[in-house]
């Protein structure tokens, strides 16, 4: 019998083989879960590519060193092409006309905007 209590004691009523058992049980699965997301292996740290520039010139490290952000800098009238993955820099007739239009578009959108001025605060 697991943990009987004897008669007339006033510590270990409670402590019926019902709870016992699903104390024990729940302890259990927590140690093993907790054994099992300390033996998980560590990730190992991801490489950096090399990132092409439009000018043909490299910006970022080579694919052997470990990961270093880069930074792209952002140049007037030039895009930010990122649908491989990385960032390059076009500077394109085509890519122009989209930014004039998208530039047209948003003008013309917000002509009639107008935020009203906050009432001054009440004292």
């Amino acid at each position: 019998m697991l943990l009987r209590s004897a008669p007339r004691c006033p510590t270990l009523p409670f402590l019926n083989t019902r709870r016992v058992i699903s104390i024990l049980l729940a302890a259990a699965v927590t140690a093993a879960a907790l054994w099992f997301y300390a033996s998980q292996p560590k990730a190992a740290p991801r490489r950096a590519t090399v990132v092409p520039i439009g000018d043909g010139k490299t910006a970022g490290v080579p694919a052997a060193a470990p990961r270093v952000d880069t930074v792209v800098p952002i140049e007037d009238g030039k895009t930010l092409d990122f649908s491989n993955g990385s960032a390059v820099v076009k500077d394109s007739a085509a890519d122009k006309a989209a930014v004039a239009a998208a530039v047209k578009d948003m003008d013309a959108a917000s002509k009639d905007v107008s935020f009203p001025a906050n009432a001054p605060p009440k004292k």
